[in-house]
C-alpha cells in the first residue's frame, strides 16, 4: 500500500480495529513519534520518518473515534471527521509530515497534507514557515505547495518568494505564480523577466502569457531580445498567445515596428499579421528578402496572416523558391487567402513527383481550402 493510500485509509478507519491498536497518543506519545520521526529526519532516512507519522496518526484518530460514539448521520459523521482534523495533536503530526514529505521531493503529497491541516486549523502557517527554512529544497517545495492550491492569497508569499537567493526557489515560485490567473500576479512576473536565471525568466513569460494581461506585452517584446534562446522563444510565443486576447489591437505592437533589434521588428510584424493589422504589411514585405532564412520564413509565414490581398504576388514568386520551407509557407499563404488565380500552380504542384511529400500535401491541402472543399492548410 502507498504512503496515500495508507494515509487515506487511516482517515477511514474505525473502532472496530482491534483493542491493541487503541493505546492512547495523547501529548506523550505525540512527542515520542515527533522525536523519532526528527531521529530519522536527521540522518536522511525521510521513508523511516514518515511511517513513524503515519503510525502515530493512526493511533491518534483511532483513539480519538474510540472516544466518540459511532456517527448515525452524516451531519454527526462530519462533525467527528472536524474534530480528528482539529485535534492539535494531529494537526503537530501532520505538520512534521509536511515537511518530511518536502524532503522526499513530493510537493504533491505534502500538498494533501496541508490541505487536512487547513481544513482543521485555516490560519495555520506550516507553509509559511517553511518558506523561510534554511534548506532552498524545503523553500522550494514549499512554493510549490502554494502553487498546487492555486489560490490567489498566496500571491504576496510567492511574489516574496521571487526575490529568494537561490534560483530554483525563484523559477519555482515564478511557476507557481503562473497557476494562478490573478492581476496580482502581474507586477512580479514582469519583474521576473529580469531575474539572472534564464530559466526564471523563460518560466516569467510563459507565466505571463497565461495571465492573459495585455500590460506585458511592451515587456515581453523587448525580452525578445534576450541573450538565451530558450527565453527568447518563450517571450515570442507569450506574445504570440496575446494577440488572442480580447480587446487586443495592432496599437499594442505598432510603436516596435522600426525598432533597431531585428528580432522586435519581425515577432512586432508577426503579431499584428495575426490581429490583420496592414500597417505590417510594408515591413514584412521587405523582410521577405533578408539574407537571414530564418527571417525570411517568419515573414513569409506572416504574409499568409495577414488577410491582405496586396501580398499575394510575393507568395506567387517564392513558390519557386528553391528553399522547401520558403515553398511551404508560400503554398500555405497563398492557401489561407483563398488565390484562384494560384490554383493551376498549387495543382502542379500538387503532382509534381520532383517535390517533397510535405509540399506536394500542403498544395493538396492549398487547393481543397481555395476550392472550399475544406479547413485551412497546415504548416510544412
Amino acid at each position: 500500500m502507498n504512503l496515500l493510500m495508507k494515509k487515506c485509509f487511516c482517515r477511514l478507519l474505525l473502532v472496530a480495529c482491534t483493542a491493541l491498536t487503541l493505546v492512547g497518543c495523547g501529548n506523550k506519545e505525540t512527542k515520542e513519534a515527533l522525536s523519532r520521526a526528527s531521529t530519522f529526519e536527521n540522518l536522511k532516512q525521510y521513508q523511516d520518518a514518515n511511517n513513524v507519522l503515519v503510525d502515530a496518526l493512526q493511533a491518534r484518530e483511532t483513539k480519538i473515534r474510540s472516544e466518540n460514539p459511532t456517527p448515525s448521520d452524516t451531519a454527526s459523521s462530519n462533525a467527528l471527521t472536524q474534530k480528528v482534523q482539529a485535534d492539535p495533536e494531529i494537526l503537530k503530526l501532520e505538520r512534521a509530515q509536511v515537511a518530511i514529505y518536502l524532503h522526499m521531493e513530493r510537493a504533491d503529497l505534502a500538498s494533501a497534507v496541508y490541505a487536512d491541516i487547513l481544513g482543521g486549523n485555516p490560519t495555520d502557517s506550516v507553509v509559511d514557515d517553511l518558506l523561510k527554512d534554511k534548506d532552498p529544497l524545503i523553500r522550494t517545495g514549499a512554493v510549490r505547495i502554494l502553487g498546487l492550491g492555486g489560490k490567489p492569497d498566496s500571491i504576496p508569499a510567492l511574489a516574496e518568494a521571487t526575490k529568494d537567493q537561490d534560483q530554483d526557489v525563484r523559477r519555482a515560485a515564478i511557476a507557481a505564480l503562473g497557476t494562478i490567473k490573478d492581476p496580482r500576479a502581474v507586477d512580479p512576473l514582469l519583474a521576473a523577466l529580469k531575474d539572472p536565471y534564464w530559466f526564471a525568466r523563460s518560466e516569467a513569460a510563459g507565466a505571463l502569457a497565461f495571465q492573459g494581461d495585455l500590460r506585458a506585452i511592451p515587456a515581453l517584446i523587448d525580452t525578445v531580445s534576450d541573450s538565451e534562446s530558450n527565453v527568447e522563444s518563450s517571450a515570442e510565443t507569450a506574445l504570440l498567445r496575446l494577440t488572442k486576447v480580447p480587446g487586443v489591437t495592432g496599437d499594442a505592437f505598432a510603436g516596435r515596428l522600426n525598432d533597431p533589434n531585428p528580432k522586435i521588428v519581425i515577432i512586432t510584424a508577426t503579431c499584428m499579421a495575426e490581429l490583420q493589422d496592414a500597417r505590417c504589411v510594408p515591413v514584412l514585405m521587405k523582410l521577405t528578402v533578408s539574407p537571414d532564412l530564418t527571417t525570411r520564413l517568419q515573414a513569409l509565414k506572416a504574409l499568409g496572416e495577414t488577410g491582405d490581398r496586396s501580398v499575394i504576388p510575393v507568395l506567387r514568386v517564392t513558390l519557386k523558391d528553391p528553399d522547401v520551407n520558403v515553398r511551404g509557407w508560400s503554398i500555405i499563404g497563398l492557401g489561407n487567402l483563398k488565390d484562384q488565380d494560384s490554383l493551376p500552380a498549387l495543382k502542379a504542384i500538387a503532382v509534381d513527383p520532383t517535390q517533397p511529400k510535405s509540399i506536394q500535401d500542403a498544395a493538396n491541402a492549398a487547393v481543397n481550402h481555395i476550392s472550399g472543399l475544406d479547413a485551412a492548410p497546415g504548416g510544412p
